[in-house]
């Protein structure tokens, strides 16, 4: 746990090796007690306690009296997005809700340095006794979250809502939902959503003998036109963006029928089924020289310059995708392995009540239900990219206009039945795993065996694990 950064116990946050004068260390001083080293222990010690008393799920204190201003339940939103992207969106929603009813006021609070951010302030409030009533989590740390901090399940709430108690099984899919669900435990609501999906340029396709109107479907007829591209015209036919993490080589793996973690809470990724799908990435990049190999930014510039076929990416982008390259951007769906399923995991974030009384959690529901209404998430999915939790969305006649415009949004609607859960690591092992699986993948588009570099990557994150 970070609770390093968050001693709010004691006054000067005495985490340095400086002597400390407030009230709390100060006493201990005043009492012998000169070993610094045994004092920042101390103070280390009792935030853990803080933070352990207020881990786990649940429904909080809610003896606890909600704050109040003007007579009205405040609610806290902390989310993660800058005035460049989402912000506004967010802002017109707090402020449509703030006006259509006086009961309730609820505070928009932007998070910087995005999800880790976010979750680092959290830690720090819960750490000296208070928290948000609403926390935006990334998929990531959801099950971080759910081992370490308490919140109101939206089963509970929506149980405790007498207007509205069916409100998860008839707004929401069963596999949406399940993004924000660990073990038995429904931690959120799903709220921005990201697929990954095939973009290409129909432009490279013609001039390589092939039908944009007939994209590939499974993973072989990728590796076949790609290389027909790189054949015909020179340019690389396939790029799938390579950031820090394992967002869309996970989809590549778990289509394939691997599973990343066990049953048990093992990896398990080192498989058959892995070493085959990366086998094929590799051949493309290696054997073929048909796929590029490079960081994500400068990959997907190259996508918008015309250099590249084929762009395997995110859906979030999708505004980014078309408005910044001179062609006509087409997408398909994610490819598949054969006739296998295709599995692919969501990114994005899910909205969790950590409201402490009954009172402002109940509050909070209701900003939730509000911003979840169809015209809101429709408002959302235009000015970002990202898909909403709810299907119906798509019939909203602004994203129907959205779609005529940009079919790929479409594609990215058409995706949610298949989407997963993104897999997320407890604690720091998630960070690591991350890097892990970053690490694996370069390992092995750079040469290596797939099936020793999944073994080795797969031992070590099970020695975290343990």
């Amino acid at each position: 746990m970070y609770i390093i950064d968050s001693h709010r116990h004691c006054e000067n946050a005495c985490i340095s090796d400086n002597d400390c004068t407030c009230s709390f260390c100060f006493g201990l001083i005043r009492e012998g007690e000169n070993d610094l080293k045994l004092i920042k222990w101390l103070c280390l010690f009792l935030a853990s306690v803080m933070t352990l008393a207020f881990a786990g799920c649940g429904g909080g204190d809610t003896a606890k009296e909600a704050p109040k201003e003007n007579g009205k339940t405040v609610v806290t939103f902390w989310h993660v997005y800058t005035k460049n992207f989402g912000a506004p969106v967010i802002k017109q929603m707090v402020d449509d809700f703030n006006k259509s009813q006086d009961k309730i006021l609820v505070k928009e609070v932007y998070n910087p340095d995005m999800y880790p951010g976010l979750m680092k302030n959290l830690q720090a409030d819960v750490a000296s006794g208070k928290s948000p009533s609403i926390a935006m989590i990334g998929y990531n740390y959801l099950d971080y979250f759910n081992e370490n901090f308490q919140y109101a399940s939206p089963v509970d709430l929506a149980k405790k809502d007498t207007k509205d108690p069916d409100y998860l099984e008839k707004t929401f899919l069963p596999n949406v939902l399940a993004l924000a669900k660990t073990g038995d435990a429904q931690v959120g609501l799903p709220f921005s959503i990201s697929a990954p999906l095939l973009f290409y340029n129909p432009d490279l396709f013609t001039a390589a003998g092939l039908d944009p109107q007939a994209a590939p479907k499974t993973w072989q007829e990728v590796r076949d036109d790609a290389k027909k591209i790189h054949d015909a015209t020179g340019e690389y036919g396939f790029y799938m963006q390579e950031y820090q993490d394992n967002w869309a080589t996970q989809g590549l793996l778990t289509s394939n029928g691997a599973v990343i973690l066990d049953e048990n809470g093992k990896a398990a990724f080192a498989s058959k089924e892995s070493e085959e799908a990366y086998q094929l990435y590799q051949d493309m990049v290696l054997k073929d020289q048909s796929a590029l190999h490079i960081a994500a930014d400068e990959g997907i510039a190259s996508f918008y310059s015309g250099k590249v076929g084929m762009l395997l990416g995110t859906s979030a982008k999708i505004g980014t995708i078309t408005q910044s390259s001179a062609f006509n951007v087409m997408a398909c769906p994610f490819p598949a392995f054969g006739d296998k399923k295709v599995e692919i995991p969501a990114g994005g974030n899910f909205l969790a009540v950590t409201a402490q009384s009954e009172e402002e959690q109940m509050a909070a529901w209701e900003f939730i239900k509000f911003i979840m209404q169809p015209k809101y998430l429709a408002q959302w999915t235009i000015n970002t990219g990202y898909l909403p939790p709810r299907q119906d969305v798509a019939d909203e006649p602004s994203v129907q206009e959205a779609i005529a415009k940009t079919p790929a949004l479409k594609v990215a609607f058409d995706e949610l039945p298949s989407l997963t859960p993104w897999v997320a690591f407890p604690g720091d092992v998630g960070v690591k795993a991350e890097k892990m699986f970053a690490d694996m993948r370069d390992t092995i588009l750079s040469g290596a065996a797939p099936a020793e570099a999944l073994k080795a990557t797969q031992d070590e994150l099970n020695k975290l694990l343990k």
